[in-house]
């Protein structure tokens, strides 16, 4: 990995005459892991595709690798995005779609040929890697729609990592999922970030999902950064009470940081 380093400058985001976000200045460096915490509404998923190009601010710059996201032509900017592995929330990934795993895995290696490319036999290995590497060999002929919620979860982060990425984005990636699902999959993003020191974005809902390897993190409320720092200063009751509107104590157990709502 040569690249990673993300920077936000006087970034606003408007929507029907609301501030969405405002970001004044955020230096995400190459191979740090972040997570990015707060309530719904907060700001978290425009952040992420801000980031990654989906959404262009109302103001401000976003630069990856010195490279302005806000600046680019629309081909360029596609460019670019081909380093960045995005893997939205569940929800907005349509699972009907009548791909077989292993050809969903393989998109990812397309999204970075130039236009109507054929895959080459280094293409067809790296994506039979990333399916192996995400012990998904057995299933590579099954529909994506046929896989459980865990099964599909990872199979969108082989794709992802398939485009050989800089930055890994994940939005909310272990929601809907039940409590053994959602550990396997951020043991299998902290693994992916030991091993690559890939930059990392991992939007969370609950405290305890983001694996010891996070040792940054940015909480928004409101469209607003609260705090971002830290993960040690950060998750302090008084800061989190900000956010979350309610009393908190935090417990901390095998690595993994746990809030309890004191009422």
């Amino acid at each position: 990995m040569t690249g990673g380093d993300l920077s936000l400058s006087h970034v606003g985001v408007r929507w029907n005459g609301r501030n969405i976000l405002a970001v004044t200045n955020m230096q995400i460096r190459r191979g740090e892991f972040v997570g990015i915490l707060g309530t719904n509404g907060a700001g978290k998923t425009t952040l992420l595709k801000v980031c990654c190009g989906l959404i262009k601010p109302n103001r401000g710059t976003i630069k990856l690798d010195g490279r302005d996201l806000t600046r680019l032509s629309a081909w360029r900017k596609a460019n670019v995005r081909k380093h960045i592995g995005y893997i939205p929330q569940a929800a907005e990934y349509n699972a009907e779609l009548p791909f077989t795993l292993r050809e969903l895995v393989a998109m990812g290696r397309t999204s970075v040929k130039a236009l109507l490319r054929p895959l080459n036999k280094e293409d067809d290995e790296i994506v039979d890697h990333w399916i192996e590497r995400l012990a998904l060999s057995d299933r590579r002929s099954q529909t994506f729609r046929s896989l459980s919620g865990g099964e599909q979860q990872k199979a969108l982060i082989a794709r992802a990592m398939a485009q050989d990425p800089e930055i890994l984005m994940l939005d909310e990636p272990c929601s809907n999922l039940d409590f053994n699902w959602k550990y396997q999959i951020t043991e299998i993003i902290e693994q992916l970030h030991r091993e690559s020191r890939i930059t990392i974005m991992m939007v969370s809902h609950e405290t305890s999902l983001l694996p010891e390897a996070c040792r940054r993190t940015v909480l928004l409320h409101e469209g607003n950064v609260l705090a971002d720092g830290d993960i040690e200063e950060v998750f302090k009751p008084e800061t989190l009470e900000k956010a979350y509107q309610c009393r908190m104590d935090i417990l901390k157990l095998a690595g993994r940081r746990y809030t309890v709502n004191k009422g």
